[in-house]
């Protein structure tokens, strides 16, 4: 024993100590001697490639500066041509001459002014026939006689524009780069001489635009842009960059003009349009004036540079051949020994990124293949979890609310009792309309599972509000819903609804109130009303406005005489502008509060975190006889809400006021216990229910009695029954089957290791949280797995859900641990096959097909079912006792072996 623990203590010693294998370290070597000789390399030829790669810039740079600067010089020069051929056109400028001095003959119209119209006309033809942007023709002093711009020429002076002002003072031709109206262009301008008198001037300009820019750079090979400064603040007007480069430039040129500002040599690094760019900066020149904005040209580094990034790519592919070469036998020497760890490493992270579909599958008995087992075990009861987890959680959204038939709870929520039908009869009832308009008006891009998520909560609440009053909720057509109250108090009642409403603030609904007898008939789904006034409900609903209350006449009437004459106004309808009786929202505060029992008090004063005295009779309701919310049962127990109902009893949502927690309590029937030994035997049975503590066993608390009413305290768990998941998709997936599967024998060993009998294994005994839990409960028919004493079920009594008791138990024998398994058997069936083993109507038919035929095969109800789990299945449905695994646990060992 001491070597042995001497072993094991020195065995991360050991391991500290342990080196890595020999071909393994000879590859690390090799591989960096390899990496650092062809880094060596690039390094090399990656900085004297950068070096080239600048001179290049550079050179394009300067080269495409100067090829700038020719073809802005020959379009200059072209404006000048077209401006010497004007001015030598003698019947053009005859024709200007004559134009300005009739205008100021007297007698011969000197008043109305030139004839601009017949002038612009003259210079629009030209400009077809030349292709100059802009025409300016002025008089002798700067006055604007005629712009190709305009279809009228208004009276304004370009004495003193930078380009105009020098050619009126020397009387010579002017040309160069102009603005006008925030617009740069390139300009000349020519005196128009007649016998060497001066009759004017004329102005061709070419504007400085995106298409001239592209022009520019298909002949330089380099990209061009230029800014002008606006309102002291840099803007861009031409580029021939892309548009996303060109909004970048822009931004530049916006926040850091100082980037750009002229220079002589070199160049200022730009990063646009996911390219690097070198750009290099010229002023432009107005004559008479300083600089006008700047002419930026760009030479793309990255197009470049690219020639000589092949050569360091063909660098690193040689370098790449030789290291892959050099590495070769050391791969395929250490690749047996790194396979199973490589893998085990992928699957590791590829886990940890949440996929567990890996599985290493090696074979063998040393110490590697039993790592691997292990890690497929692992692998696979984390896939099992996560499957389960995204399959709860999926189906958790459609969730009812709790109280709501099918949703899961702390117990199965079984469809409440029926109603007791009544005859039909006409009954005055207070009809309140509600419509959400909010419903209506979500975005489109909204998720449906989030407009059914608001349209559910929605139902609960005014569900919860119609059943303090005993009121009926109903669901109309969209976004409407219609509430009916009875008694003297209905109209009181429906006031308070939506009073309740928009203190809440949530929502405005619009809302409609109408009164009248209705035909009331109970069905077996609930009461059904007929009556006129639900066509004023939805006439007035159309004609309400959001948070506005519109009533009936007979409604109306009705208010006003309750609480008063300033209670309703007249207002007109937002449809037919008719007028309608408008319930005043302010005089909603005078209403008289319920008398319905302290617990409706209580109820309001919880919502408003306030204290309050606690109830000691239970407050039940009008309609249904449950407990109403905020009832205080024992003073400790306040009731929240029904969660459900079965056969022994109603389940309630309560809050624990003492340890402030929140439980389920089940209220057993006044007929469910018939006599004081049955009580007894509850009480003992609970004792027995106490005493398990699993994750996976619901847990049971305390048994008391209020009033003569016994109820049952348990843990409350907000899931979905085992039942909801099969009613939803009629079988569940093989790896949420197995992990539910795992966790049902798993609770049951533990309740079966403290000596009880669960007797009523069924789906809806079996809750699944949110995270994929699962956890049996209701051990309301549980007993000792082994009596002292008999008197707990005579014998010949049969308790439990026919389709899931073993045979013994239907016949009313002795039953020990493995008709619990049985159970478990024919839910497994139902879970993976979507069906029984064993059909029939009644107990006896059950019991003579399990007596005298063999059960389905789950092969036959779900072919693609594993054989080892078919084999599981079976085992459990033995008819023999002897034949069928012996405890809970050998049946979780069983579905251990099993995989996803």
């Amino acid at each position: 024993m001491a070597e042995a623990a001497m072993a094991v203590t020195d065995l991360p010693r050991r391991q500290r100590g342990f080196a890595l294998p020999l071909a393994l370290r000879f590859f690390l070597a090799t591989a960096l001697l390899i990496v650092l000789a062809v880094g060596a390399a690039v390094v090399v030829t990656y900085v004297q490639g950068q070096g080239v790669a600048k001179q290049a810039v550079e050179k394009a740079l300067t080269t495409s500066a100067a090829v700038q600067r020719e073809f802005e010089q020959r379009r200059l020069e072209q404006l000048e041509l077209s401006l010497r051929v004007f001015a030598s056109d003698a019947s053009f400028v005859k024709y200007i001459a004559d134009a300005t001095s009739a205008s100021t003959l007297p007698g011969l119209g000197g008043d109305a002014g030139p004839d601009t119209t017949s002038m612009r006309d003259l210079l629009g033809d030209r400009q077809k026939e030349f292709g100059f942007d802009l025409g300016i023709l002025l008089d002798g002093k700067g006055e604007v006689l005629a712009r190709t711009d305009q279809n009228e020429a208004f009276r304004e002076s370009l004495a003193e524009d930078a380009l105009v002002a020098p050619a009126l003072q020397e009387t010579r031709p002017f040309s160069g780069y102009w603005r006008f109206n925030n617009k740069l262009y390139q300009g000349a301008i020519v005196p128009l001489a007649q016998d060497e008198n001066v009759v004017g001037f004329l102005l061709l300009a070419a504007a400085i635009d995106d298409s001239l820019a592209r022009k520019v750079a298909q002949v330089s090979g380099a990209e061009i842009a230029f800014w002008i400064p606006v309102d002291k603040k840099p803007t861009l007007v031409a580029s021939s960059l892309e548009s996303a480069a060109a909004a970048q430039l822009k931004d530049v040129i916006a926040n850091s003009p100082e980037r750009l500002k002229p220079m002589t040599e070199g160049g200022v690094a730009l990063h646009l349009g996911d390219q690097e760019w070198v750009a290099k900066s010229a002023a432009t020149a107005a004559p008479g004036e300083a600089a006008l904005g700047n002419v930026v040209v760009l030479a793309s580094a990255d197009q470049i540079i690219a020639s000589y990034r092949s050569i360091l790519n063909s660098v690193l592919a040689a370098g790449l051949a030789s290291l892959l070469a050099a590495l070769l036998l050391s791969y395929v020497i250490s690749k047996g020994i790194l396979r199973p760890v490589s893998a085990m490493a992928s699957a590791a992270e590829a886990a940890a990124a949440g996929n567990f579909q890996t599985r290493i599958g090696i074979e063998g008995k040393d110490e590697l293949a039993r790592l691997a087992r292990a890690f497929d075990s692992l692998l696979s009861d984390l896939r099992e979890k996560s499957d389960m987890e995204g399959y709860v959680g999926n189906l958790a959204r459609f969730l009812p609310e709790p109280g709501q038939e099918g949703g899961g709870a702390v117990v199965e929520l079984r469809t409440r009792p029926m109603a007791v039908l009544q005859p039909p009869h006409r009954e005055m009832h207070a009809l309140l309309g509600l419509e959400f308009r909010e419903l209506l008006t979500l975005p489109p891009a909204t998720a449906p599972e989030a407009v059914l998520s608001m349209q559910q909560r929605i139902q609960s609440r005014l569900e919860a509000m119609a059943a303090v009053t005993s009121g009926i909720c109903r669901p109309l057509v969209g976004a409407r819903w219609l509430l009916a109250f009875s008694g003297q108090a209905r109209l009181v009642d429906a006031l308070r609804v939506f009073r309740e409403i928009l203190s809440e603030g949530e929502f405005k609904p619009a809302a409609a109130l109408a009164d009248g007898a209705m035909v009331l008939a109970s069905e077996e789904h609930g009461k059904q009303l007929i009556g006129p006034a639900q066509v004023q409900i939805d006439r007035l609903l159309c004609d309400a406005a959001p948070g506005q209350l519109l009533a009936g006449k007979n409604a109306g009437e009705s208010v006003k005489g309750a609480l008063g004459p300033d209670s309703v106004a007249v207002a007109t309808g937002n449809f037919s502008g008719k007028p309608f009786y408008a319930v005043n929202n302010e005089v909603l505060g005078r209403l008289p509060e319920p008398d319905i029992g302290e617990g409706a008090t209580l109820q309001r004063s919880a919502v408003r975190g306030a204290s309050a005295p606690r109830a000691t009779t239970p407050v039940v309701s009008r309609d249904t006889g449950e407990l109403a919310a905020g009832t205080t049962l024992g003073g400790r127990y306040r009731v929240l809400s029904v969660l459900g109902a079965g056969g022994m009893g109603v389940v309630y949502k309560a809050h624990d006021l003492e340890l402030d927690d929140v439980v389920a309590l089940k209220m057993l029937k006044p007929g469910a216990l018939l006599d004081a030994e049955q009580l007894d035997r509850l009480k003992s049975e609970i004792k027995l229910a106490r005493r398990i503590t699993h994750p996976n066993v619901l847990r049971t608390f305390d048994f008391g009695e209020v009033n003569g009413m016994p109820y049952i305290s348990m843990e409350y768990v907000r899931g979905m029954t085992l039942r909801f998941l099969l009613r939803e998709a009629k079988r569940v997936p093989y790896s949420a089957g197995l992990r539910i599967a795992r966790q049902l024998a798993a609770g049951l060993a533990a309740a079966h290791e403290v000596g009880v009998l669960h007797r009523d294994i069924k789906p809806e005994n079996l809750i699944l949280e949110a995270n994929g839990n699962a956890k049996l409960m209701d051990f309301g028919i549980a007993r000792p797995a082994r009596r002292a004493q008999p008197g707990h079920t005579q014998p010949g009594t049969f308790l439990g859900t026919p389709n899931y008791c073993a045979p013994e138990q239907l016949a009313g024998e002795e039953v020990d641990e493995r008709a619990d398994i049985y159970s478990c058997g024919v839910l497994m069936t139902e879970m993976f096959c979507g069906a029984l083993p064993f059909s029939g109507s009644n107990t006896m038919e059950i019991y003579m097909a399990q007596m005298q035929q063999e059960p389905a095969r789950p092969s036959a109800l779900w072919p693609e079912v594993r054989p080892e789990l078919e084999a599981v299945i079976l085992r459990c449905l033995k008819r023999n006792v002897a034949e069928r695994p012996r405890s809970a646990a050998d049946l979780a060992a069983a579905l251990a072996q099993l995989r996803a």
